[in-house]
């Protein structure tokens, strides 16, 4: 006895519901010579003669029926299986998450999940929020199919590599002076009543040191643990800032304006995937839509 292919299978299923190799053929747009030889390997796979033949029909055994009773709910579930498989390849089902730092999700990964939806309806998408010292922590224990932080993880069960290059930008009270200007110098900011990040934020010593370069003083009245509470105080006049330029992804705020640096820096983020798991389709869309927002703002932003 020789192995049972699902091809057989299809023959055989066709000729017990069409009665004849003819119109079993039709059926499965297949030469009727084609169909004789499948029906013959799969009565020589079974070691049953599965059909009388006469007169141009075939009339199926007794044994043919009971086989015919599982065969048709086999034949059923390989398509219902077809059919998920090309679901999940057009990204149509299935599920994904990703845990990013404060300033990407706030408004550039809900807006790469948004488009993602957009194209698959029925996809349930879940969105995490950590700073970057516990994004490393999230995927760790299994929370999501990708990180994105600002510091690379050195766990040995995760891969890190460098993902986009991000820069920062001046956020100005829209009535400022410096606000008439295309690009701003730090320079500028000396003296200005400054909104800083809190001192533990990665940003901070970037910030500190990029002041120092064109000796110019950071004069900061305040201190902030998230940039969107930065850009809140800036809009209420109370100074200016120096932020990621994701972060006014979705801010539409006439009382805020967002300018270049003409002495530009900047900083890495990374993804964090489980090291030995291949990302999944639906994993690589959404990053790939999170990498295509940041681009687009950044190189808006660029002025």
């Amino acid at each position: 006895m020789t192995p049972l292919n699902f091809r057989q299978l299809s023959a055989f299923n066709a000729v017990m519901k069409a009665g004849s190799v003819t119109e079993a053929a039709e059926r499965l747009f297949v030469t009727q010579p084609a169909v004789t030889k499948l029906l013959k390997g799969f009565e020589e796979s079974c070691g049953l003669s599965l059909f009388e033949r006469g007169q141009g029909r075939l009339k199926p055994t007794a044994e043919a029926r009971q086989l015919f009773a599982e065969t048709e709910k086999l034949e059923s579930g390989m398509m219902r299986i077809s059919r998920l498989a090309e679901s999940i390849r057009n990204l149509e089902r299935g599920e994904v998450s990703a845990v990013t730092f404060p300033a990407l999700s706030m408004h550039i990964a809900p807006q790469a999940a948004a488009v993602l939806l957009k194209r698959s309806p029925d996809v349930l998408v879940q969105l995490f929020s950590r700073t970057s010292r516990s994004i490393e922590d999230s995927m760790i224990t299994g929370r999501a199919d990708f990180g994105i932080g600002l510091r690379p993880s050195t766990a040995p069960s995760l891969i890190a590599e460098e993902f986009e290059d991000l820069h920062f930008v001046a956020a100005l009270p829209a009535h400022h002076p410096l606000a008439v200007k295309d690009h701003v110098s730090i320079m500028d900011l000396d003296g200005e009543r400054f909104i800083a990040l809190g001192r533990d934020d990665l940003s901070y010593p970037l910030t500190e040191a990029a002041f120092q370069r064109v000796g110019a003083r950071m004069n900061a009245v305040a201190e902030v643990h998230m940039a969107d509470a930065a850009c809140a105080m800036v809009a209420a006049g109370a100074g200016v800032a120096i932020v990621l330029s994701i972060t006014h992804a979705g801010t539409e705020d006439d009382r805020l304006a967002f300018r270049p640096l003409r002495e530009p820096f900047g900083m890495k983020s990374w993804l964090m995937t489980p090291r030995g798991e291949p990302m999944s389709l639906l994993a690589t869309s959404l990053l790939d839509e999170i990498r295509h927002q940041i681009r687009q703002l950044q190189f808006h932003a660029k002025g």
